[in-house]
């Protein structure tokens, strides 16, 4: 229902807010008989109202849920590489107990597939860090930016990590 000619915007907002009181429309509201939280943000002073109010109604700023979404990316492709180094690992163990001309084929095999979990992990940094480079030119202050991430150093994590 749009807004009738020649009435101001206030009077038809106020109107509109009295008839939904009286419909009850704000009757079960969440958080309806509790007190306010009215703890400041010390991360955005100039902007604590909005981000207040994004968080009472569930939401959080577009930066926030683009690094927690960079987080978990991460998370999910370090853990996938540790999975393919373990299968890489264990299966040159169980080869290294065979000697025959299948068995020599096999580890070359092997040696492909874990060169193609590098190939596939860089790649999927490489796409990680345009979403950090988006992020941090959303984020609202400097302390807020991730470094990029370096495919040599967190495959040598992993390996260090898994020796």
């Amino acid at each position: 229902m749009g807004k009738p000619k020649g009435v101001d915007w206030e009077s038809w907002i106020d109107e509109q807010v009295r008839q939904a009181q009286e419909r009850g429309e704000f009757d079960n509201l969440p958080g309806r008989g509790q007190r306010l939280d009215l703890t400041p943000n010390p991360y955005a002073p100039d902007q604590e109202l909005a981000f207040k109010v994004l968080k009472d109604a569930g939401y959080a700023p577009e930066w926030l849920e683009l690094d927690k979404a960079i987080r978990k990316r991460t998370d999910r492709a370090r853990a996938t590489l540790v999975r393919r180094w373990q299968w890489h690992q264990g299966r040159l163990r169980e080869l290294a107990l065979q000697s025959n001309p299948w068995a020599n084929a096999e580890r070359g095999r092997v040696e492909d597939s874990w060169q193609q979990a590098i190939t596939d992990f860089e790649e999927e940094l490489t796409e990680i860090n345009l979403e950090i480079r988006e992020l941090n030119l959303k984020v609202p202050s400097a302390q807020f930016q991730r470094a990029r991430l370096n495919g040599a150093r967190e495959i040598e994590r992993v390996l260090e990590e898994e020796t």
